[in-house]
């Protein structure tokens, strides 16, 4: 009962209503398994966005999450999966089948994080689908998130307690899939990677409390108003290209897609690492404007 009210109060404190059973049950659980611990002198504050489906809590147990420029490029890469997801293979799965960027009811979230910079292993967390999180436990339960702190091609290793942290840029264009050749899907992942650069963090229940804590949960928002920022800001940036694409926006389109990733990355950042596009500056504002006051065009909280 303690618990309960200790928690129910703290985040009521900062404006929020955790009442609802499917948050309330997480939060305690995590809390009854992950003992609240002294904060440790020098844990630093980070600002974390992640995307995931309304029916889980925006708290990022067993998740991944990125700063704005690493969830930035999560997000952005999304938009060509049309593309990319027309003939299915086992390298597109993992993003094609991934309901974070493809489920149902999808939301953003921004928050902020105490963590213990003594970072570990980087997790990669997913939703385990037909009995398969796509990143080697082929053997998980359905709609439960799994993390994995092993290799890219090795058996399942369970991640420990420390947050984990993966620098983007040098992670994805480290895969060399731009080649002559290759789909424009392929050469804009690498190339938004590198534009964007940024940071993904792993937070494992097993640190809960104990390696990293919500100082504050600054808004969930619905992911098709943030789309919607997001996407108002680049056609704003060439806007006869996407007139020319028809009068109403049409995100499933090959000449959408390729107007959208034309501005972003630059006419060449479909078959080269040329790259140029819009100012990292207009991307940032649009990304985080839907976090702005709801007077000041942001996204209602949900």
């Amino acid at each position: 009962v303690v618990v309960v009210v200790v928690v129910e109060q703290d985040f009521k404190m900062k404006g929020l209503d955790y009442t609802k059973k499917m948050f309330c049950c997480t939060i305690v659980a995590a809390i009854l398994s992950s003992p609240i611990t002294v904060h440790a002198q020098g844990w630093v504050n980070i600002t974390i966005y992640h995307v995931n489906e309304l029916k889980f809590p925006p708290i990022p147990i067993n998740m991944d999450t990125g700063d704005l420029r690493g969830d930035m490029y999560f997000d952005m890469r999304g938009a060509m999966l049309p593309m990319e997801c027309r003939i299915p293979s086992p390298k597109t799965a993992t993003d094609c089948k991934n309901p974070e960027a493809t489920g149902q009811n999808l939301t953003l979230n921004k928050l902020i994080l105490e963590v213990d910079p003594n970072f570990g292993p980087y997790g990669r967390c997913n939703i385990c689908v037909n009995g398969t999180d796509h990143n080697g436990d082929n053997n998980c339960t359905n709609g439960k998130y799994i993390c994995n702190c092993g290799p890219e091609k090795g058996a399942p290793v369970a991640c420990t307690g420390p947050v984990g942290r993966k620098n983007i840029t040098a992670e994805a264009t480290g895969e060399g899939s731009c080649a002559p050749g290759a789909p424009n899907w392929e050469c804009w992942r690498e190339n938004t990677a590198r534009k964007t650069g940024g940071m993904w963090y792993s937070t494992v229940e097993s640190g809960y409390n104990k390696t990293w804590r919500v100082a504050e949960l600054v808004r969930r928002v619905d992911k098709k108003c943030s789309d919607n920022a997001i996407y108002t800001a680049v056609e704003k940036g060439n806007p006869d290209c996407f007139k020319a694409c028809g009068n109403f926006r049409n995100t499933s389109s090959d000449c959408w897609i390729t107007c959208f990733y034309d501005t972003v990355l630059g006419p060449y950042a479909k078959n080269s690492t040329n790259i140029s596009g819009l100012d990292m500056s207009i991307l940032e504002k649009a990304w985080d404007s839907p976090f702005q006051p709801v007077t000041e065009g942001g996204c209602p909280p949900l």
